[in-house]
Order: C-alpha cells, then sequence, then structure tokens
C-alpha cells in the first residue's frame, strides 16, 4: 500500500487506466511493480511459466513462496496475480464495524486505501473446473499489530465474499531449502539461455539417465565426467543434472540440500525414463 505522501487521486485514476490489476496470464498488470518502489532493496523481477511473463515480487518472503508455486506449476496451476489489488471493497461495506470502515480511506486524503494481496493463484481441480485461493505473505512479527490485524481481516472478508479460499503464510511457514532447491534447478528448463537446443537437451537428459541409473559414483565426478566423454563444455552435465530434476525425470526430496559429492543412490534419486525405454528406476532399489 502506497504511503500517503506518495498517495494522490491523480495517480489512483493513472493505475486505473494504466490497467493494473486487470487482465490474465501475460496481460496481467499488478498493482505494484519493482519500479514504483525502488527504495526496496530485496525486490525481484523473474519469469514466471505459471503466467507466462515477468512477475513482480517486492521481499525475499514473497520470492520464496512464489518459487513453491512454480513448483507446482504442471500439475494444476494455471495463473498467478501477483500484488493484486482489492477493488471493489464496498461490496463488503455492510460487515464492517467502524475500525474496519476507517480502514477504507486514508484520513488525510480521504483516498481509498487499496489493499493488496501478494498473490491470487487460478488452478484446475480433480473435476476440471477453474478454482481460485488467494494467499498473503506476512511477516510474523507483523501479525501482533493491531493496523495489520484489521488490514487482513478486510482481506478475508472480500475473499469470502467472493467464495475465495483466503491465507496468510508467514517466513516460517515457507521451507527454506525447498524453495533454494527450486531456486537453483528452475533455470535449467529455459534451455535457450544456455545455447543448447531442445533435441540436443533431449539427447544430453536421455544419455545422462542411462549413466546415474546405473553408477554408484558421487553426482560430481559423473557430472565432469560426463563434459568429458562427450566433448561439451564445463558445466553441461551439471545443466542437465538441474534439468533433468526441474523437468521431474529425477525426483529426490527437495526438502533436504542436493549435495553433489553424495552419489545417486544417497540423495535417494528416482529416475523417471523416458516412453520405451523403460520407466521408474529406484538407484540402489
Amino acid at each position: 500500500m502506497a504511503r500517503s505522501s506518495d498517495w494522490t487521486e491523480a495517480k489512483f485514476e493513472r493505475f486505473l487506466s494504466e490497467g493494473r490489476g486487470q487482465g490474465k496470464k501475460e496481460n496481467y498488470r499488478p498493482w505494484l511493480t519493482v519500479s514504483d518502489i525502488p527504495s526496496r532493496g530485496r525486490s525481484t523481477r523473474i519469469f514466471s511459466r505459471i503466467a507466462n511473463r515477468v512477475v513482480h515480487l517486492l521481499t525475499d518472503s514473497q520470492l520464496r513462496y512464489f518459487y513453491l508455486l512454480e513448483w507446482n506449476h504442471n500439475e494444476n496451476l494455471i495463473d498467478l496475480n501477483e500484488q493484486y489489488p482489492l477493488l471493489g471493497m464496498e461490496s463488503i461495506i455492510d460487515q464492517l464495524d467502524d475500525p474496519l470502515l476507517k480502514r477504507l480511506k486514508d484520513r488525510d486524503t480521504n483516498l481509498p486505501h487499496v489493499m493488496l494481496t501478494t498473490f491470487l493463484v487460478t488452478a484446475i481441480n480433480e473435476q476440471g473446473k477453474e478454482y481460485q485461493f488467494a494467499r498473503t505473505i506476512k511477516d510474523a512479527a507483523e501479525l501482533g499489530k493491531k493496523a495489520t490485524i484489521e488490514r487482513l481481516e478486510l482481506q478475508r472478508l472480500f475473499w469470502k465474499s467472493r467464495k475465495v479460499d483466503f491465507g496468510i503464510v508467514t517466513p516460517n511457514e515457507i521451507p527454506v531449502q525447498r524453495s533454494k532447491n527450486i531456486e537453483w534447478v528452475l533455470p535449467a528448463l529455459n534451455i535457450e539461455d544456455y545455447g543448447l537446443t531442445k533435441t540436443e537437451m533431449i539427447n544430453y537428459a536421455e544419455q545422462l539417465i542411462d549413466i546415474i541409473s546405473t553408477t554408484d559414483n558421487p553426482l560430481n565426478f559423473v557430472l565432469t565426467s560426463f563434459d568429458r566423454h562427450m566433448k561439451v563444455e564445463v558445466g553441461t552435465g551439471l545443466l542437465v543434472f538441474r534439468y533433468l530434476i526441474a523437468s521431474r525425470r529425477i525426483r529426490i526430496n527437495m526438502d533436504i540440500e542436493i549435495k553433489l559429492d553424495k552419489t545417486p543412490s544417497e540423495i535417494g534419486a528416482i529416475v523417471q525414463r523416458s516412453e520405451g525405454r523403460g520407466k521408474k528406476h529406484v538407484i540402489g532399489g
């Protein structure tokens, strides 16, 4: 939410005219962008495979939760709207007491406070129907403050009126190691960024799968040997390994640090072979 000194009627109208908080997928525009708050050093612009666009995240905790969402991209998540504005709060006015009513407008400017929900996510259920859930990322220390409690209650009532599940997520509830692992492997899906074609990556992936399925050597030895044997640039084997995890061809416990000095069996790797090459292979099993 913008500071009172920064918030003017002209700025509010400009945000609306720019279509902020509107659109779907790549056409969505967040209410606040990284450039709107240049003083924050922890803000991030990052590509989302769910939304098919660059998203704007304002804190480390938002970024960590974003990685958890991206990890579920291939399962049932189909859209993501970050810094989503709760416009149309007048629809719940009859449910508000005086303290909550006062939160709807700035007492100095009388302009509407625009509450933001960090993420509005669209997903598909088992019956193939779309549904949404909303999550606000908030530091635990903030939850004891009266102003924060009242703003969160406004968010809860807003989403309840729209039959959207709403929840508050604190940094303590975000598995840090899982988020770090996802951050490490996901970029490998952007094959073109590394100068490889899809055909090359598929070929390398199949060969590395075969090696990992049968080796008892530590991963760092396997990956450097792969580079040497394939006569490719140093680090290619590591890139392919990350790609295999990100594409779920190799499944491991993402809540544990990925240590390359361990063997595939020691990290509990489960290999998913492509069609025609056998199915799952549990290393050491």
